[in-house]
């Protein structure tokens, strides 16, 4: 390479230009390149010659052909101990390239005065912010019910955000409201849906975090309905209703399965007896629990109910029916006192004929008395005109009211609850032979009463939910106004019931059975 070519090359490459041997070659042919190194040469050889003239004689002056050809031929007898002379191109004096001053910041902001503009900051000080994270909560909903709620963001560096949009998968009953940030609808199906949330905050405004929505099943679908054994003793059918409309009076009782025996394909344990006598216009009803751990229970709740039934109904059918309901017309302190030795007689005498028939049956099928253990609630009432006699006897869980139609009730009794949910008191020879027999009987006239109700506690556990709750006149006028519309066709109250008793409530899944008269 010429010396022309490697000092453009060399002030190229100091300037940060980086480039080729066909580039160099045509630089180093401009004639007005040339003509400008050919000057410095000129000047860097005078200069030289008179530096070394300087330090020798003026006789050993050379010129700058001579120096140049002093690399092919050496003459002078000391030429061997002189020190090479470097090429004229590498004499030329080095000048520092200037470099731009690296910008700095000033880390104190300048103090503005009243009016001023802070200055804009600079590019490198405008560093992009990483994208803050997002965390979105919303409730779970359940299948077949309407879900509204909001959707919650919150980001991890504290700045507010916006939902903008919800991408919501086809087909699944919701939808997302952007006014309100409200995602509402029915959802049509249990399980996980992948939604994906978009927002927007004050540094970004096309942010996006997946959701997991979680949608519950409806309890209902996982109860399974299940046919008992067709060799299991003791059948007994799932809904029962029945009704009486005549002389006056309307009465109608249902019992229904509930969802636990139908998930396990087991039999009803409740069952229920009413009876009323057109001649002395004495009512008749009762309902029966069979307790849930006694295999027999089913069979203990029927006999019981219909043969104390039968029994109370014997009685106050005929002569001591019609004596009674002349006392009770009278209504004197002699005759309330005969009264209520009246009903005592006659309840302890239907429970022991009860305890008598399930332990006759117990011998017959060869099986512990105690699996057909059983509650029994019963009472027996008259219409006098405006007003209501009602006699009760309470043994277990469950409930017995007289309402009126101001709202106010009348509990008949109290529940035998024991230590824990589910533990009452079931009818045996103790419960008869117990000096506080007496104490689970009510008797009472009343003026204002609209409807005598009995129910096993299929119904009044998920109604009163506690003994307090019984003792409620809203809870019981809530009962009353629900059953209502029911009951406008006396005809068909007693179908209806049974269609009702088949409400949903979580945790309370038992046999139910309702009896009342209005």
């Amino acid at each position: 390479m010429s010396a022309e070519k490697e000092i453009i090359g060399f002030i190229l490459q100091s300037r940060g230009h980086e480039v080729g041997e066909a580039e160099l070659t045509a630089l180093s042919g401009e004639p007005a390149l040339r003509d400008k190194l050919d000057a410095l040469f000129t000047e860097l050889e005078n200069q030289l010659a008179a530096v070394e003239g300087k330090a020798t004689t003026p006789q050993a002056e050379e010129s700058a052909e001579a120096i140049a050809s002093a690399d092919d031929v050496v003459t002078e007898p000391d030429a061997e101990q002189a020190a090479p002379r470097p090429e004229l191109w590498k004499l030329m004096p080095y000048y520092e390239f200037e470099t731009p001053a690296k910008a700095t910041l000033d880390p104190t902001p300048p103090v503005l005065k009243p009016g001023q503009v802070p200055p804009a900051r600079s590019a490198e000080a405008e560093r992009p912010r990483p994208v803050p994270c997002a965390r979105i909560s919303v409730p779970n909903a359940r299948a077949g019910e309407a879900f509204c709620a909001p959707l919650v963001i919150t980001l991890d560096d504290g700045q507010t955000a916006t939902i903008n949009d919800v991408v919501i998968p086809e087909a699944c009953g919701l939808h997302f409201d952007k006014a309100q940030q409200v995602l509402s609808g029915v959802p049509s199906q249990s399980g996980d849906i992948e939604m994906l949330v978009r927002w927007s905050c004050a540094s970004h405004t096309n942010g996006e975090t997946p959701l997991l929505f979680v949608v519950n099943p409806d309890p209902r679908s996982l109860w399974k309905i299940i046919e008992p054994p067709a060799d299991a003793p003791y059948p007994k059918a799932h809904v029962e209703h029945e009704g009486i409309v005549r002389d006056g009076v309307r009465i109608a009782g249902a019992s229904r399965r509930g969802r636990s025996h139908e998930h396990a394909g087991s039999f009803r344990d409740d069952d229920f007896y009413l009876n009323h006598s057109e001649e002395t216009g004495w009512s008749v009803m009762l309902v029966a629990d069979g307790a849930g751990s006694a295999a027999n229970s089913r069979e203990g709740s029927r006999i019981a109910a219909e043969v104390a039934g039968e029994y109370l109904f014997s009685q106050l059918r005929g002569p001591r029916g019609a004596e009674l309901k002349q006392q009770i017309a009278r209504w004197g302190t002699e005759e309330q006192q005969n009264t209520i030795n009246a009903m005592l007689h006659h309840f302890k005498q239907a429970a022991t004929l009860a305890v008598n028939s399930i332990s006759n049956e117990a011998i017959r099928a060869e099986q512990p008395v105690k699996t057909y253990s059983t509650t029994l609630l019963a009472t027996v009432s008259l219409r006098l005109g405006e007003q209501l006699f009602a006699a009760a006897f309470w043994l277990g869980d469950g409930a017995i009211a007289a309402y009126s139609p101001s709202g106010k009730v009348r509990v008949l009794g109290n529940p035998d609850s024991g230590e824990y949910a589910g533990q009452t008191r079931f009818l045996d020879a103790s419960i008869i032979a117990d000096p506080a027999f007496s104490g689970r009987i009510s008797v009472g006239k009343w003026q204002d009463v609209s409807h005598l109700i009995l129910m096993t506690d299929g119904v009044s556990d998920p109604r009163f939910e506690t003994d307090n709750g019984l003792r409620s006149d809203e809870k019981w006028t809530q009962l009353v106004n629900e059953l209502s519309p029911l009951l406008e066709d006396a005809g068909q109250a007693p179908e209806r019931l049974a269609e009702w008793l088949n409400f949903f409530s979580p945790g309370n899944h038992d046999d139910r059975t309702l009896v009342l008269a209005w």
